[in-house]
């Protein structure tokens, strides 16, 4: 290996670990407790290190973010992904994907309620709408949708689970268990109800 690849493997390693000190501040403390200090005590650096890899901390936090949506992805993936079968099945899905912010809230509120500044946050939704359209395609083939309704189906139903996790972080008096009865009303209603009208 040349000295040049090990230098850029070491600095991949240096900037893979301030990363990961800081998600593991986020999902310990929130992000609100992330300082570049403490990144740097935590990752076993000088603090001044870090401003060799990332302009400042708005820029590691992005970098964590985007992370962290890699982590998201890879804990739904599954090697044989096939589309829902049933609504059973898009219940079920829903439920998982809530699931994994109540047991992360700190993720949550990093995803959903950090603003960064001076900053332009990428837009993630062209990555997940061919998912969309694979995961609904049965609910298409069963006339339950229109082809060109499944990305905005998808994104109804993701933007409701947003909604109701954050009426349910934000203490608004919604129990766990109307969160997740609410999202499966919402569910029936979509791809049932609606193909009715």
């Amino acid at each position: 290996m040349s000295e040049n690849s090990l230098a850029k493997q070491k600095n991949e390693l240096v900037r893979n670990g301030f990363i990961r000190a800081a998600k593991e501040i986020i999902l310990r403390e929130g992000v609100d407790s992330v300082t570049v200090r403490k990144v740097a005590q935590d990752s076993g650096y000088s603090y001044a290190t870090i401003y060799h890899y990332f302009d400042d901390q708005n820029a590691l936090l992005l970098a964590v973010k985007e992370s962290m949506v890699k982590d998201v992805a890879a804990h739904f993936s599954t090697g044989d992904r096939t589309p829902f079968q049933s609504v059973a099945d898009l219940k079920q899905s829903n439920r998982a994907y809530v699931q994994y912010y109540l047991d992360r809230p700190n993720v949550y509120h990093f995803f959903y309620s950090y603003r960064f500044e001076n900053a332009e946050t990428p837009n993630y939704e062209l990555e997940f709408q061919d998912g969309w359209v694979f995961s609904y395609q049965t609910f298409v083939e069963n006339g339950l949708l229109k082809p060109q309704d499944s990305i905005i189906t998808a994104k109804t139903v993701i933007y409701a689970i947003q909604g109701l996790l954050a009426l349910y972080f934000s203490s608004n008096g919604l129990a766990q268990e109307k969160l997740f009865q609410d999202m499966d009303d919402i569910a029936d209603y979509l791809i049932h109800e609606r193909s009715k009208l």
